[in-house]
């Protein structure tokens, strides 16, 4: 299939589409401050009705809507997942502009949510717009949903999953993690790691107390340092008991991915602005860590006061979250026990363990339909081969959309940043260009996975393993479930 005519499509919008993403990434869309978030929600569902989907939007209890679309029909389905909330946006001074300004400075657009993941949002709405202009109707049906709670663990994710996992059957899934390496490469993973998050508390006097009392009254802030400290070795190893032992060994597929994984070690010391990475390691081995090592780190400690100004004071409470990104074999589930059981032997049963998300580990094999349409669309747009991780070192509610049903749902991740776009961080951007190339390589995977889903029917593979009906996208645009 030629795609001179869905390229000049995309050409011709460019500014428009570019134009779209500003206008989204300018709605505040902070779901820990949830101000705006009905209405950036009912914005992204008229987006998708613009691009040719049939939706509906479910509201559970009192949490943010969640907007599912269907676009095409066809004996084969495949999911898409992405989120319209974002990451708080942190200290305004560190911002270049303000983060929901939403400017084009040079080639790179600056907002909260540009790289995380508004981008990928509007780029793969823009995609499946341009291939229905240029092309007809989606040769499979392709069901989208985005929720507003990814920053905060995805919990009506999880209960719309278990309601209407009818919704979720597929073929495959596409995630919205990823991005272009420092060589152009487009990277491309084949599955998540899980996680646990939690906040440990320690309690001292029932409030703070002026610190001459530091010699007879328990410091909580002291206690709970004592703990974390049997957590992870001075060698940054995790201590936890039993912990490394369920870690799952590395099979064929594993291995031989890896081995084609690079780092540019010197180029992100510079951009990270340190010197040496944890442990000394380098190469293959550094590799290995960041895709299949489990990881155990404080992510915030909060204790006394730290406003401005001096005040020699006592805590009453000290808190710490950490979190623990999970391999194969360890499940959210073991690791709090793991975690509760190690503090109760070194007689810590008084910190307290609260749960604030957690997501199961996702992994799939390179030879699914999506995984194949992935890499086989790459090298047209980007020019070259793309970089294949067996695992993406970040997390996410995956296993809320794929493990809803049984077998799970084989799930590739791509995505429209690069190195640069710091998208928890001050800053967040992308670059214009990559932003465009999403769109391009977006239409390509479709066409690639109508041609596969085909060659699966003539050839008699996943045909109707799914019990889909041809033509279920949703006939009515603007069906609405709120009272769900």
């Amino acid at each position: 299939m030629s795609f001179t005519r869905f390229d000049r499509y995309v050409e011709r919008n460019a500014q428009s589409f570019i134009e779209r993403l500003q206008a989204l990434c300018r709605m505040p869309s902070v779901a820990a401050r949830g101000t705006g978030m009905r209405a950036v929600a009912e914005t992204v569902e008229q987006m998708m009705q613009r691009a040719g989907g049939g939706t509906r939007l479910f509201r559970l209890g009192s949490g943010y809507p969640i907007i599912y679309a269907e676009f095409g029909a066809g004996s084969h389905c495949f999911l898409i997942y992405g989120h319209y909330d974002v990451q708080p946006v942190g200290s305004l001074t560190e911002w270049t502009s303000g983060p929901f300004a939403a400017q084009v400075i040079g080639n790179k657009l600056y907002a909260r949510g540009a790289a995380n993941s508004k981008g990928d949002l509007v780029a793969r709405l823009a995609a499946i717009e341009a291939y229905q202009k240029s092309f007809g109707k989606l040769p499979f049906c392709l069901r989208y949903i985005v929720e507003g709670e990814d920053a905060l663990g995805s919990p009506s994710l999880y209960q719309f999953a278990t309601e209407h996992a009818d919704l979720l059957r597929a073929h495959g899934a596409i995630w919205d993690d990823g991005y272009i390496d420092e060589r152009g490469r487009l990277v491309i993973s084949l599955g998540f790691k899980g996680i646990a998050f939690v906040e440990l508390r320690a309690h001292g006097a029932r409030t703070d107390i002026h610190s001459k009392w530091g010699g007879i009254v328990p410091n909580p802030a002291w206690r709970l340092v004592h703990a974390l400290a049997t957590l992870l070795s001075p060698d940054g190893k995790i201590t936890v008991d039993d912990y490394m032992r369920h870690v799952a060994p590395l099979d064929e597929e594993d291995l031989r991915l890896l081995a084609s994984v690079e780092l540019d070690e010197e180029g992100l010391k510079r951009e990270f602005r340190i010197e040496s990475w944890a442990r000394g390691l380098s190469g293959s081995e550094l590799v290995r860590e960041l895709v299949f090592g489990p990881t155990c780190t404080i992510c915030a400690i909060q204790t006394g006061h730290t406003e401005t100004g001096p005040r020699t004071a006592l805590p009453g409470t000290a808190a710490a979250r950490v979190d623990f990104r999970l391999v194969p074999n360890l499940t959210p589930e073991l690791v709090l026990r793991l975690l509760r059981e190690h503090l109760d032997r070194r007689g810590f049963d008084d910190i307290e363990i609260s749960v604030l998300a957690r997501a199961p580990v996702a992994k799939s094999s390179a030879r699914s339909l999506v995984a194949r349409a992935a890499v086989a669309s790459a090298n047209e747009v980007y020019g070259t081969e793309p970089i294949i991780y067996p695992l993406d070192p970040a997390s996410g509610p995956v296993g809320a959309l794929c493990g809803a049903v049984e077998p799970p749902t084989p799930v590739v991740s791509f995505g429209i940043g690069y190195e640069g776009s710091n998208p928890h961080g001050p800053d967040e951007n992308i670059r214009l260009e990559d932003f465009i190339q999403g769109i391009k390589y977006f239409g390509r995977v479709i066409h690639q996975l109508g041609r596969l889903a085909e060659e699966a029917n003539f050839q008699g593979e996943s045909k109707n393993a799914l019990n889909l009906p041809r033509g279920q996208a949703i006939a009515a645009k603007g069906a609405r479930d709120d009272d769900q």
